[in-house]
């Protein structure tokens, strides 16, 4: 059997129904498993939809790790052990894939897939990023060369002590802090392909678009099919667009440079609020340390930039 996951919490469990519902349509042959990292009973959920719970996975630490850890970080830190968890209960589980909640399927992805390759990454970037205000390829260095959003791995000796080795690091190395080497669940995923000679970056132009390749690549649409470099779009990441995310919600200007992506994005706004209003949680989520995010953060702080600029020209002359 193939396996896709989710990691979430109430935060964004309206993304990840819109992620199962869009995983059925293309991905049939899949099991969905939507890893639930909150206190409140899910029920209801479409057929389609396994659930796996904290209780059941049993992680580790798992105190420790939400008394340490802002919210939106707990779920990123918590990935690598959900995914020990999901190959104990599915023995028999011969690929596993995830996405984050804020991933949608556009096509199926499994004729990308094409090596016999033990893991499948995503880079972030796959060509030079051309100049731009907004990102720079230095951010990309900071942030990880490969993408946290999706990755692909095939169950075996070798992968599943990666898993455990990854899943050992995000205890306690997982929180947003550049400064300090780390950067939730993304940087350790640097090491990977050192650890595992068998791994594949996946370079297709239509696999996890996003914020991080709206400058180097447009999508186009002829009809109802959506095309990346004459090729089919597969996967979208609207990470940093819908809500608070550390890495892209800084560069959500980025949204205006491509308007298929801009419409691609009004319809999956749409598309969510359908689901938060089905499944209404409310409140904030149960485990993690809360993060208030202003409203104008963004505003504020290119405020802050320009005036920063100012004074220092101002000592200098």
């Amino acid at each position: 059997m193939n396996i896709i996951y989710t990691v979430c919490n109430r935060t964004n469990l309206a993304h990840a129904l819109a992620l199962a519902d869009s995983a059925f349509e293309f991905q049939p042959d899949h099991t969905f498993v939507l890893c639930w990292a909150d206190s409140i009973p899910l029920k209801d959920l479409p057929g389609y939809i396994h659930l796996m719970s904290l209780s059941e996975v049993g992680i580790l630490h798992w105190e420790e790790m939400a008394s340490r850890y802002y919210n939106f970080e707990l779920l990123s830190a918590s990935r690598p052990a959900f995914a020990l968890g999901l190959l104990k209960r599915y023995p028999d589980c011969a690929q596993i894939t995830f996405l984050a909640p804020t991933v949608l399927l556009f096509h199926s992805f499994q004729d990308i897939l094409t090596t016999d390759s033990d893991l499948f990454l995503t880079p972030n970037l796959t060509k030079p990023l051309p100049a731009s205000g907004i990102l720079d390829d230095k951010r990309i260095l900071n942030a990880g060369m490969f993408h946290a959003g999706s990755w692909v791995l095939r169950p075996n000796a070798k992968t599943l002590k990666l898993l455990r080795w990854w899943a050992n690091r995000t205890v306690d190395r997982a929180s947003f802090n550049l400064c300090e080497g780390m950067n939730m669940d993304q940087l350790w995923l640097n090491y990977l392909p050192i650890w595992n000679k068998e791994t594949t970056i996946i370079r297709h132009a239509g696999w996890h678009h996003g914020l991080q390749s709206v400058l180097s690549s447009k999508i186009s649409k002829e009809n109802e099919r959506h095309i990346v470099e004459a090729t089919d779009l597969i996967t979208v990441d609207f990470a940093g667009l819908d809500f608070f995310d550390p890495v892209w919600s800084d560069h959500a200007a980025l949204l205006s440079k491509d308007p298929v992506f801009k419409d691609l994005f009004k319809k999956y706004r749409q598309s969510v609020q359908h689901y938060a209003a089905k499944v209404p949680v409310g409140a904030t989520p149960r485990y993690g340390k809360n993060i208030q995010i202003k409203k104008y953060r963004l505003f504020r702080n290119n405020i802050a930039k320009k005036l920063k600029t100012l004074t220092t020209y101002i000592d200098q002359f």
